[in-house]
């Protein structure tokens, strides 16, 4: 006979009591607590500290995937090297735990439930998935200094293999001017090669020129919209603004909480007004309302939160599931 998994802890499904200014936080904090493999980065990140190790190069590749997603990986990644339960406020090796009373707490939280964190390090951490609207990032925002190294890096690289395309096309047509190659289509304009980078959260950094002093700012919005409308990558189509709003995204923290309940609870449990155990969940403002009578809503909402969990975090494996994805065993 298995053992009777634990108690579903309340703060693990219902989120009504997050505010508006937390919810996309939350969202990523939660989804990513559901990943194996980020859970995984966090402990090996914690016993890289605990041992003082040497570089790990697998480990720093890693982090990097992770940060491959913007910003908003700083959400669960900040504090990824800090022990739990500890409040540090400066990381300073000779006052490890000094806390000063203007600065941001920092802890190794994760992977702790959302709603189990202080409010001040709510705030904080909500701080950085707060960009634009629900959980996208700012629309334009000036980039890092590290990310203008590594474009830097990308094209010279990209320049040094177009140039030696260029020289051998050269040799192979002796005496062809540049303009003759081109109208033969056998030489690829390399001017064209842009100083980007791209992310897999699908945001581009970039270098460009504006010239502030020749133009009205209407004029650069304009230039701007057909520079956009122009290099948008054809892979990447312009979405909808549907999942943005803070009500939007409290639809994708009820779906997750459907994908916990479920890996609880049967769906003729939950739905059993008679049956103590899940009484809570239709009586909780969550999940009040005539539609979650119906089975196939929590069928719906349990496929879409799978969805987004590979939408926001694109660098898992094909195989890797939510952590909650498993279902109880039907009864005999």
């Amino acid at each position: 006979m298995n053992p009777k998994p634990p108690a579903l802890q309340r703060e693990e499904w219902d989120f009504t009591k997050v505010p508006n200014s937390e919810l996309a936080g939350c969202c990523w904090w939660e989804y990513a607590r559901e990943s194996a493999f980020i859970r995984d980065v966090r402990q090996r990140c914690l016993e890289s500290r605990r041992t003082d190790a040497p570089n790990d190069e697998q480990l720093h590749q890693d982090v990097q995937k992770l940060q491959s997603i913007g910003d908003a990986s700083e959400v669960f990644l900040r504090g990824c090297f800090l022990e739990p339960g500890i409040i540090y406020q400066s990381i300073s090796e000779k006052l490890p735990h000094f806390r000063h009373p203007e600065s941001h707490p920092i802890t190794g939280s994760f992977p702790a439930p959302w709603q189990s964190l202080s409010s001040g390090e709510r705030a904080c951490r909500a701080l950085v998935a707060s960009y634009g609207k629900g959980i996208a990032p700012k629309p334009i925002e000036r980039t890092h200094g590290h990310e203008a190294e590594d474009i830097a890096k990308s094209y010279r690289s990209r320049w040094h293999e177009v140039i030696t395309a260029f020289h051998k096309i050269q040799k192979e047509n002796p005496g062809k001017s540049e303009v003759q190659l081109r109208a033969e289509g056998k030489l690829e304009p390399y001017e064209e090669i842009w100083p980007s980078l791209f992310w897999e959260s699908g945001c581009e950094t970039t270098v460009l020129r504006i010239a502030w002093a020749r133009y009205t700012n209407d004029e650069l919005v304009q230039a701007f919209r057909k520079w956009v409308k122009k290099h948008r990558p054809k892979e990447i189509p312009v979405p909808s603004n549907k999942g943005r709003k803070p009500g939007d995204v409290r639809t994708h923290l009820t779906r997750l909480a459907v994908v916990r309940l479920l890996s609880r609870f049967r769906i003729s449990q939950i739905l059993n007004p008679k049956l103590e155990e899940t009484a809570a969940i239709l009586n909780s403002a969550q999940f009040s309302g005539n539609k979650w009578l119906d089975s196939t809503k929590w069928h719906d909402a349990r496929r879409e939160a799978g969805r987004l969990f590979r939408e926001l975090f694109p660098f898992l494996s094909t195989e890797e599931k939510p952590l909650s994805w498993e279902r109880p065993t039907p009864r005999k």
